[in-house]
């Protein structure tokens, strides 16, 4: 049997949780660093008057060289996982000593470093979303995405075995199809075993309780990993339509909340008022540093005046969103959401670099923001004339907080 060649390129089943745990660890890794270094007083490892630093931009690099190495040696989804953290964890090492790569004399201190991590962290979410969204509609197309992601379970599943929840998810993707490979596909995922439970060690003595507390500690690590990994080939759409992209376990929680918050009939307007304010104070504390003076040893002036154009351009968004809340819902979510969006990309870059690491509040409370800004404006466009109801559940919110 012969085929045409194909030039179209396949996502594997999980690459949207893999993107999602990569940039998890890297900037938790840059957070904790930061944090640890100023706790500490900013040690040397390897000084001491010899002479020596060892930087943790090498400890970065061997961990993404680690994670290469797992994903061009070794096959499946776990070594993916690994490999993302590994890489995730070394890209964040590798990143926050960017001050002393692209400055000449500030060193790791060097104040626009905070918005260049941001900035590149910002585009791998950007560049995420985009991938994740990438599926084919239908046809020729559609169906080869579906085997290929069948059969990356099915690889999985004769290395470690899959779970009912897993086994189930991977043949819906072939269910209806006549193509013989797909029968095959489908008679594999039904031989190949179910994954085994990790037997219970029990070491005598003082192992025991070292077990124990380990157990303690990476047990819930790996419960959700394991549940990231099966949700990511659960919520793929069988159909091969555009449905909801592969999500963590804990972003599905999270969505559950958001639908049921987005329920509440005030929540629109309470986050309508938040993002006007959210641009608004950021303008009058400007206004008010450069009134009593605070800014007359400010050296950034160029981030200061990007931070101000953006803050500007989000407020003026948001109030004309939530003017048209009334009228048209969907287009003042809209307007909203691209006040949010103007805030996160660039608006937080400049942020970063004038106000450091201190501007992770605001980060966070945009990202916030987004995110049942978002789940309510795909409510809107799949629901036009459904009010909100008190207390209820959305059904699909469709988050989009990474900022796609």
């Amino acid at each position: 049997m012969t085929t045409a060649r194909h030039h179209e390129v396949a996502r594997t089943t999980t690459a949207d949780a893999d993107l999602g745990l990569f940039l998890l660890a890297g900037i938790l890794t840059v957070l904790v660093t930061r944090w640890f270094l100023v706790r500490t007083g900013y040690p040397k490892l390897g000084g001491g008057g010899t002479g020596l630093h060892i930087a943790h931009i090498l400890w970065g690099g061997l961990l993404m060289a680690t994670g290469i190495v797992l994903l061009l040696a070794l096959d499946g989804q776990r070594i993916r996982m690994w490999a993302a953290l590994a890489g995730g964890v070394g890209f964040g090492l590798f990143i926050d000593e960017i001050g002393k790569v692209v400055s000449d004399g500030g060193g790791y201190l060097y104040r626009p470093a905070a918005g260049l991590i941001y900035a590149a962290f910002a585009v791998l979410a950007v560049v995420r979303r985009r991938l994740a969204r990438r599926t084919p509609l239908a046809g020729p197309a559609a169906a080869r995405t579906r085997t290929t992601r069948a059969a990356d379970a099915a690889l999985t599943g004769v290395v470690h075995g899959l779970t009912d929840r897993r086994r189930r998810a991977a043949l819906a993707l072939l269910d209806g199809s006549t193509r013989e490979v797909d029968r095959a596909l489908a008679h594999l995922l039904e031989c190949v075993e179910t994954a085994p439970q990790a037997p219970r060690r029990h070491p005598p003595g003082p192992g025991r309780i070292a077990a124990a507390a380990w157990a303690r500690v990476s047990g819930p690590v790996r419960a959700l990993a394991s549940r990231w990994r099966e949700a990511a080939l659960a919520r793929e759409p069988a159909s091969g339509a555009r449905g909801a992209a592969p999500v963590t376990a804990v972003s599905a929680r999270v969505r559950d909340a958001v639908g049921a918050l987005g329920g509440h009939r005030v929540t629109v307007p309470a986050v309508a008022v938040c993002a006007v304010l959210h641009a608004g104070l950021l303008l009058f504390g400007f206004c008010a540093d450069l009134a009593t003076g605070e800014l007359r040893h400010e050296s950034q002036w160029g981030a200061v005046g990007g931070l101000v154009t953006c803050a500007t351009v989000t407020l003026g968004l948001a109030v004309t969103g939530a003017l048209r809340l009334r009228r048209d819902r969907a287009a003042g979510l809209a307007l909203l959401r691209t006040s949010l969006l103007v805030d996160l990309l660039p608006g937080q870059a400049f942020n970063f670099v004038v106000n450091q690491f201190s501007a992770v509040t605001n980060w966070l409370l945009a990202l916030a923001l987004l995110t049942i800004v978002s789940g309510e404006l795909d409510r809107a466009r799949h629901h036009p004339g459904a009010p909100a109801r008190l207390g209820a559940a959305g059904a699909d919110t469709g988050l989009e907080a990474t900022g796609g």
